[in-house]
């Protein structure tokens, strides 16, 4: 195994209004657009134990905050104290979260409901820390009623923007389109749309024909919201979110049960990049956020190899001198791997795979001896393409 130098590239990363906040006011902010945080998530919020611990304590013994423990999940929700505090600093950002019977604003929910919350909450926390925007008064809310029924709008999506399933849930048709559907919500950024799902560390199935239908949803909208001129040429891609690498693994054994259980993760969107829930797919999601930063990348990886040929019947990003396929897998684009060891597999070739190390254990085991790896140091890879982190 060898580790391929890469070179200084300019860091512009998106701002982020929660850059001065302290960590308390941070964490009323995601319980409350969450409706409850998971105790188990604290630490992507604040990383030392301890004074996680002070800070929930300093929240609680103030009344903004009460814990919340039944059926094994702890969480956290905000109090009456809390909303109020919170609304009188910034309406605008709250504004409809504790009306009804929405999930923000629901006293109780039973177990199922509450995976789904503690789910949400950690895309808003990953999101976050990736530096997209998450709260309504930050972003253009193309969701809204008055919005999708506008054919052409001055929204303009300057930075990477997350919007809930919640916030998409507008008219009855788009209600229904996205009813059903598994995704969390929609990354929409300067130059790509997204289709976000939060698997954590289970092997779920899916409903192809849902998601699809949600996928023209989300797309049909932005497209008329946003304007035609920003994201017209642009397909939904897909990301997975995970916890570690392993629940991949997973899908893969299913498919040595069963050829058509990965249909889903190979033909419902072009791409379908898998990120972690860690501080790996923080910086993986800041990449897919930065079309920039990803054709600095690729041009970095494909120095010293022959480029991209058409005719050539393997999935591959670039061709070694010997002509052995390369594949470019720091950010882990489901489908082009599945064609990529199925191609290898089907013409009896030797392949190359360039990742991060931190992805050379579970990508070798589903290779196998057939690819050699030239890895990555995801630590270097930081400094280098995003020196604030």
């Amino acid at each position: 195994m060898t580790e391929k130098s890469i070179q200084s590239e300019p860091n512009h990363q998106n701002s982020n209004d929660h850059s001065t906040k302290t960590q308390g006011q941070l964490l009323l902010e995601m319980i409350a657009i969450s409706g409850e945080y998971p105790a188990e998530n604290i630490h992507r919020l604040i990383p030392a134990t301890s004074y996680a611990k002070k800070v929930v304590s300093a929240l609680s013994s103030n009344n903004l905050i009460k814990t919340v423990y039944s059926g094994g999940l702890r969480g956290y929700r905000l109090t009456i104290k809390g909303k109020r505090k919170l609304a009188a600093e910034n309406h605008a950002r709250y504004d409809g979260l504790w009306e009804g019977n929405s999930e923000t604003n629901r006293k109780r929910a039973g177990h199922t409901r509450r995976l789904w919350v503690h789910s949400m909450a950690q895309v808003y926390t990953l999101m976050h820390n990736a530096n997209v925007h998450i709260f309504q008064d930050t972003k253009p809310m193309i969701f809204t009623p008055l919005q999708m029924s506008l054919s052409q709008t001055a929204n303009v999506i300057t930075g990477p923007c997350f919007y809930s399933s919640r916030e998409q849930k507008g008219d009855d048709d788009q209600s229904n389109a996205i009813k059903g559907s598994r995704a969390t919500g929609a990354l929409v950024t300067p130059t790509h749309l997204y289709a976000v799902y939060n698997t954590g560390n289970t092997h779920i199935g899916w409903w192809e024909k849902l998601e699809q239908r949600y996928k023209v949803a989300v797309q049909s909208t932005i497209l008329r919201t946003i304007g035609f001129s920003q994201h017209n040429n642009n397909s939904v891609c897909g990301i997975m979110i995970g916890e570690g690498l392993e629940p991949l693994e997973k899908y893969w054994a299913a498919k040595r049960r069963e050829a058509s259980s990965l249909s889903f993760l190979a033909h419902t969107f072009n791409s379908f990049y898998y990120v972690t829930n860690d501080v790996f797919g923080e910086i993986q999601l800041k990449l897919l956020c930065n079309s920039a930063k990803i054709i600095a990348l690729k041009k970095t990886l494909s120095k010293g190899l022959l480029p991209h040929d058409n005719k050539y019947p393997i999935e591959h990003d670039a061709l070694a001198e010997d002509g052995t396929p390369v594949l470019f897998c720091c950010l882990l684009d489901i489908p082009r791997l599945l064609r990529f060891h199925s191609g290898l597999s089907l013409h009896r070739k030797a392949g190359k795979v360039i990742a991060f190390d931190f992805q050379h254990e579970v990508l070798g085991r589903y290779l196998g001896d057939k690819v050699e790896f030239v890895l990555l140091s995801f630590e270097k890879f930081v400094k280098n393409f995003f020196p604030g982190d």
